[in-house]
């Protein structure tokens, strides 16, 4: 970190501070500008009037002031545009020197015949006094062009610096070399023309250790320190035999070094690129393993899809079967109860008959009714009769309900157990017939594994609730 960079930022008491020095340096320029003016005015006046100027004399003041600030102004304005002209500035300098004598001369006592020209040293405090205003003024003026041109950054800091009084003492023959290569390569700076310096010195010695001499060096290595004298900047000085062969085995270490790196890489790449054929060579396979597994899967899933249809297809053959023995069952019962009806009717009627004529005779045969009832065994007996003809009823009956448990048993392993009533009305019967059934199933299934497997064995398609199957019995 360089001193530039370890100054702090001023603080605001130093800022402060500035600003009063700026505004005290304006309002005491002004008025020292305006005092010199108007002094520069009134003798300037006095002495165009005593040279026979006239009324000009009120004029002339103010074009030999106004000149130098207008010339200085006119050089401003030119540097600005980039076309600087020198002359403007001579220009007002000769108006300076011209105002600075002319107020000079003010001063000079008035001539007598005794002495028609008199000297400026007669009285040298006058002159000195009628000189030094208009100097000030011409001093504001300057300050204030250089501090125009460098804070509008255009003037070109051309000086150059100085060499070191030290220098000159303790090594004159050197230093006026470096002082004469300055002069010469316009070389500004000092710190720059004593590295250049610093650079010859070094070159020299280090050709003077590998050749001996300068003269015994080759022309193409004391060139250069020839063209340095005509502000040439110099190449890298020679090296000995010793650095040489040092920096050509540092120069094969490197060059070692570079191919050991490069086969390391190509060897880096090289298992780099093996790893990757051999991940993706696993990639593949596992892919290919993932295929075969899948196609597998597949083909299990159809294999398993066809033992389905084929069970299935059994099934369906298996119940279409079980559904046409019950149809051939129910139309056996039902052609059976047709058959039956008839005879029922007719027997109800005898038994009708039979009833009304022995209510009718009860009171003429009373021995004869008690005897047909004690002998049961009597073929007219009316009750006889009547137990007789009711024995095919009593079949069909069990039949059907024999059946609507099977079916009610079906609907209940199903998970579709119907409403009593529901029940009833699929076989024409009430409703506490269809809920004795519903009951008598429920218990023959948890009993009865027989009367399960026929009614798991059941298609629930044949014996749906809203069929009508199963005539009406009472």
């Amino acid at each position: 970190m360089t001193t530039a960079d370890m100054k702090e930022a001023p603080g605001r008491g130093s800022i402060i501070a500035f600003r009063f020095l700026t505004a005290a340096i304006i309002i005491g320029a002004a008025i020292v500008g305006a005092i010199g003016f108007a002094g520069s005015y009134h003798s300037l006046k006095e002495l165009a009037e005593q040279k026979g100027f006239g009324d000009f004399s009120y004029f002339l003041p103010i074009g030999v002031d106004a000149g130098i600030v207008a010339l200085l102004a006119l050089d401003l304005w030119l540097t600005r545009m980039r076309i600087p002209m020198p002359l403007m500035r001579r220009a007002a300098w000769v108006l300076t020197a011209a105002t600075i004598y002319f107020n000079a001369n003010a001063g000079v006592p008035q001539p007598t015949a005794a002495n028609p020209y008199p000297s400026p040293w007669v009285d040298p405090v006058a002159v000195a006094m009628h000189a030094v205003l208009p100097l000030s003024f011409v001093a504001i003026v300057e300050a204030a062009r250089h501090a125009v041109l460098r804070l509008a950054k255009l003037a070109d800091d051309n000086s150059m610096d100085k060499v070191r009084t030290i220098r000159w003492v303790l090594d004159p023959l050197r230093t006026f070399g470096l002082w004469r290569r300055m002069r010469l390569w316009e070389i500004t700076s000092y710190a720059v023309a004593l590295v250049r310096e610093k650079e010859r010195l070094v070159y020299l010695h280090r050709l003077r250790a590998r050749f001996g001499s300068r003269r015994k060096a080759p022309v193409e290595v004391a060139l250069p320190l020839r063209l340095a004298d005509y502000g040439e900047p110099l190449p890298s000085p020679p090296l000995t035999e010793q650095e040489e062969a040092e920096q050509a085995r540092a120069k094969a270490r490197e060059a070692e070094h570079e191919a050991r790196a490069r086969l390391a890489r190509e060897a880096r790449k090289a298992e780099k690129h093996k790893r990757r054929e051999a991940r993706e060579n696993a990639q593949r396979e596992a892919a290919r393993e993932a295929h075969d597994r899948e196609m597998a899967r597949i083909a299990a899933e159809s294999e398993a899809r066809r033992c389905e249809a084929r069970e299935l297809a059994g099934l369906q053959a298996a119940a279409l079967e079980l559904q046409a023995r019950i149809e051939a069952g129910g139309h056996a019962r039902g052609e059976a109860r047709r058959r039956e009806e008839p005879q029922a009717r007719g027997h109800e009627v005898t038994v009708r008959e039979a009833a009304s004529s022995a209510s009718r005779t009860k009171g003429e045969q009373p021995h004869a009714t008690r005897d047909g009832l004690a002998d049961p065994g009597s073929r007219g007996s009316p009750r006889l009769a009547s137990q007789n003809g009711g024995a095919p009823r009593r079949e069909a009956q069990r039949a059907q309900r024999e059946d609507a448990e099977l079916h009610a048993a079906s609907l209940i392993l199903a998970k579709s157990r119907p409403t009593a009533a529901e029940f009833g009305r699929r076989y024409g019967q009430a409703e506490t017939w269809g809920g004795d059934r519903l009951r008598a199933a429920t218990k023959r299934l948890a009993s009865d594994d027989s009367f399960r497997k026929q009614a798991e064995q059941l298609p629930l398609a044949e014996h749906s609730l809203a069929g009508t199957g199963g005539g009406h019995l009472s």
